[in-house]
């Protein structure tokens, strides 16, 4: 008995982290994109390139690294300084969750001590990435305005975004 009772520990131990691991990835990713729509907001965008063109510079921008668009967005000065020490901290955390967080929390698995930390550090990687969404959001809301664009017209295209995501159904 005791040997399952230590199994279905393991299991929940397990099930906790992919979870985390999981949605820390998933708002890893959303930030990536974003960033990636940001850049070619405010380097490439250039008045009355088109859709199309503009969404060939977007599908490239995300082709690339997460690395290669902060270091690009730095480059063009278009992070706020604490923004992008976030940024650079959160590129070094989603490296170790894509390429080594598993080897080097192993014992996760087997350890309560050792699985709370490791659910702690998942749970701040998703929450520094969504925090840093709504920076890239809040510093492509003023480049727009900055470039003419009204906020109704912000309003507007949010609106006509959330109706075509969802079918054609109003939320």
């Amino acid at each position: 008995m005791k040997d399952l009772d230590h199994q279905l520990r393991q299991a929940d131990r397990l099930h906790a982290i992919t979870q985390r691991v999981g949605f820390a990835l998933w708002q890893l990713q959303e930030l990536e994109g974003v960033s990636a729509q940001y850049y070619v907001l405010v380097v490439h965008a250039k008045p009355g390139m088109g859709l199309e063109v503009g969404n060939a510079l977007v599908d490239d921008a995300q082709s690339k690294t997460f690395g290669r668009t902060i270091t690009k967005l730095v480059q063009a000065k278009q992070l706020p300084q604490e923004v992008e020490a976030r940024f650079q901290a959160l590129l070094a955390d989603r490296n170790w969750l894509v390429h080594s967080s598993r080897s080097s929390s192993r014992n996760a698995v087997h350890n309560d001590q050792a699985c709370t930390e490791l659910i702690s550090r998942l749970d701040n990687v998703a929450e520094e990435a969504r925090f840093l969404l709504k920076e890239v959001g809040k510093c492509a809301e003023a480049f727009v305005k900055k470039h003419g664009v009204s906020e109704a017209k912000i309003d507007q295209l949010a609106a006509e975004t959330l109706i075509a995501w969802h079918g054609g159904n109003a939320l």
